[in-house]
């Protein structure tokens, strides 16, 4: 589970403070894969990362499990982490000294005991990676990047997976296999995932969706894998997955993030 109980984010530029998030209450029970949506701006992005613990709140508080993490020492923070949330990134964020295995593997070695070896070589397979286990990033297409940072997310079996738009650098076909591992996954493993994306089909694949607006929620409803076709109130359009890409005019981050 993960909570924000009425999150403020400020920021200084020069002699004004912008405020980028406006009270935000959130609450995602265990196993609800939620879609969070919105405009360029919207701080949809800075809100993930203040649920990964990334950052801090300005005010308010952020619970992992009912623990708050808002202004934990690092040492802790880390430790909480490492330990409950996997964290996948748009732009893969793997070290580029280390093999597929030694990227996937790295979690484990830093926050578990034992050897992770026979459950990095799982995952790895388990994505289609299996013969690519000791190629660098470098050896790698964008697909396949992304395959590596799904098995490493999921390396620890953590209880919260959090990503931020990441099928975002991918073409279709690529972003829509990563996407059917991280869902598959997600299901199997009982996973609570939290998901940035401007892509109104893969929203309608949630649990939820949660659409922000200048800082604050503006809509909150349960999808429960559908979609109708339209648009909502906000004027972002959904399609019914399998009716083709909507246009970037419907893509509330169409342009930019």
């Amino acid at each position: 589970m993960v909570e924000a109980r009425g999150v403020w984010k400020r920021m200084r530029n020069g002699s004004t403070t912008v405020e980028i998030l406006k009270g935000i209450d959130l609450l995602v029970p265990r196993g609800q894969f939620v879609a969070i949506m919105g405009s360029s701006g919207s701080g949809k992005s800075t809100l993930l990362g203040l649920l990964a613990g990334l950052d801090s709140p300005s005010e308010g508080q952020v619970l992992v499990d009912g623990v708050d993490i808002s202004h934990m020492a690092e040492d802790r923070l880390a430790q909480v982490r490492g330990q409950r949330i996997g964290f996948v990134f748009q732009s893969y964020q793997l070290i580029p000294t280390l093999t597929a295995f030694e990227n996937v593997l790295l979690p484990f070695e830093l926050n578990a005991r034992g050897d992770g070896k026979a459950r990095a070589r799982a995952l790895l397979e388990s994505v289609g990676l299996g013969s690519r286990l000791h190629h660098y990033p470098v050896q790698l297409s964008g697909g396949e990047q992304q395959r590596v940072a799904l098995a490493r997310a999921f390396v620890l079996e953590p209880p919260i997976v959090l990503a931020d738009e990441p099928t975002g650098n991918l073409d279709t076909a690529n972003g829509q296999h990563v996407l059917e591992l991280l869902t598959t996954r997600q299901r199997e493993a009982g996973t609570t995932l939290v998901m940035v994306t401007h892509d109104p089909q893969i929203a309608a694949r949630a649990d939820r969706r949660i659409i922000l607006r200048d800082g604050m929620i503006v809509k909150d409803e349960m999808v429960h894998g559908t979609a109708a076709e339209g648009t909502d109130s906000e004027g972002i359009a959904w399609l019914p997955i399998g009716l083709g890409n909507a246009s970037d005019d419907a893509h509330p981050d169409a342009g930019s993030r």
